[in-house]
């Protein structure tokens, strides 16, 4: 900010400008939508006038402040483009451009984006329901913005539009979290299909234990609940519990080198390799193994690609997945002869520690990624820019 910054009251510098469109019900109309958290505008595929919504629909200009007044709380603020001129846009969009040459709108795009301005719109869309949190046009011409001369605007607005197209080709240019999970599906049938011979069916390696605990029973020696909740999707590890107590429902109990299977949405490929007596859902089914292959083994081949693929083919048609118990239990796992059991985990272990890191360390990276933007906009409007 400059020492020229002053305050300014939106409805003195900004007009409200769209345009009543008769909406023809056999004519074909692009209307626009708008993206929450400062994402942007919605172009929709060409839909006839009679599928469009009942409010009453407008045109507007090209660079104009454009607002949903239900969601601008939530940032749903937009700058038009030309691409956009010709859409209609419902009641419930508001367009502003400047009255005169002193505002540059992405400047006040950006300012509303920031943690500031975001409050001042917050605050003047009252309501404590979603959808009772209304903007109007009144209350946003009413808020006070701090504001430079336009050529400090245009100077902040440029670099932060660089920024940001810097951002987003970072985002979009660096591998995505589900290459990850499918590196760690189907690296470990590579690390598998090392030290295998042949099949095996799953049945031949473990039993299925159905060890019902009802509430008030005894847990035995389980202290904690492992739900789906607590099983990372892919990666075999168990990202968290609950202790135990005022258990609703049945559960299954499972010990030490059970391995537990989530049937219920298996494409999640919630997997996991007990270390300790707990309770389970009986979304998951506990596998016992029966000595002819480690456990380490039975659990890693469940997690590998070809068994996910099947899984995907033999429940993809239904609309809440689930996998049959005796599905499961016929499916084949790569069989690794008692000889290469020992070198198989150890390389089994070294894989998915790697995989592990990798994914942590991606994790890092995408909140790095999504603290720039704010961090961006909290410098540009606390004169750090």
């Amino acid at each position: 900010m400059t020492a020229s910054t002053r305050g300014v009251r939106m409805g003195d510098v900004l007009r409200l400008s769209r345009a009543p469109v008769e909406i023809d019900p056999d004519k074909e109309y692009v209307a626009l939508g708008m993206r929450s958290f400062g994402k942007g505008v919605i172009r929709y595929a060409p839909a006839k006038g009679s599928d469009l919504t009942k409010l009453r629909h407008f045109s507007f200009d090209e660079n104009a402040l454009a607002l949903s007044n239900i969601k601008a709380w939530e940032g749903a603020i937009a700058v038009t483009s030309q691409e956009d001129v010709g859409a209609v846009a419902s009641s419930r969009f508001l367009f502003y451009v400047p009255k005169g040459d002193g505002v540059d709108v992405r400047y006040l795009r950006y300012y509303f984006l920031s943690a500031r301005g975001l409050a001042q719109i917050g605050q003047a869309s009252p309501g404590s329901v979603d959808r009772n949190r209304t903007l109007s046009m009144k209350a946003f011409e009413s808020i006070v913005v701090p504001l430079p001369d336009v050529m400090e605007q245009r100077r902040v607005a440029d670099k932060i539009d660089a920024l940001m197209a810097a951002h987003t080709h970072t985002t979009g240019s660096v591998p995505q979290r589900d290459s990850v999970r499918q590196l760690a599906v189907s690296g470990l049938e590579r690390v598998l299909s090392r030290w295998a011979e042949g099949t095996v069916r799953v049945d031949q390696v473990c039993v299925s234990v159905n060890d019902i605990v009802h509430p008030g029973d005894d847990s035995g020696e389980a202290k904690e609940f492992v739900g789906l909740e607590h099983i990372a999707p892919h990666f075999g590890e168990r990202i968290g519990s609950r202790p135990l107590g005022d258990e609703k429902g049945r559960k299954f109990r499972f010990a030490p080198g059970d391995v537990l299977y989530g049937y219920l949405r298996p494409y999640l490929n919630k997997v996991w390799l007990a270390d300790q007596h707990g309770l389970c859902s009986v979304e998951q089914y506990v596998l016992r193994p029966n000595g002819v292959m480690p456990a380490e083994l039975i659990a890693a081949g469940l997690r590998s690609k070809s068994i996910l693929d099947r899984v995907l083919e033999a429940t993809h048609n239904l609309q809440l997945p689930r996998l049959r118990s005796g599905l499961l239990m016929a499916m084949e796992l790569p069989a690794i002869p008692p000889q290469h059991h020992e070198r198989a985990i150890a390389d089994i272990t070294a894989f998915s520690q790697r995989v592990t890191a990798l994914a942590a360390r991606q994790r890092h990276r995408d909140e790095l990624l999504a603290a720039l933007r704010p961090a961006v906009l909290d410098a540009a409007f606390s004169g750090r820019l």
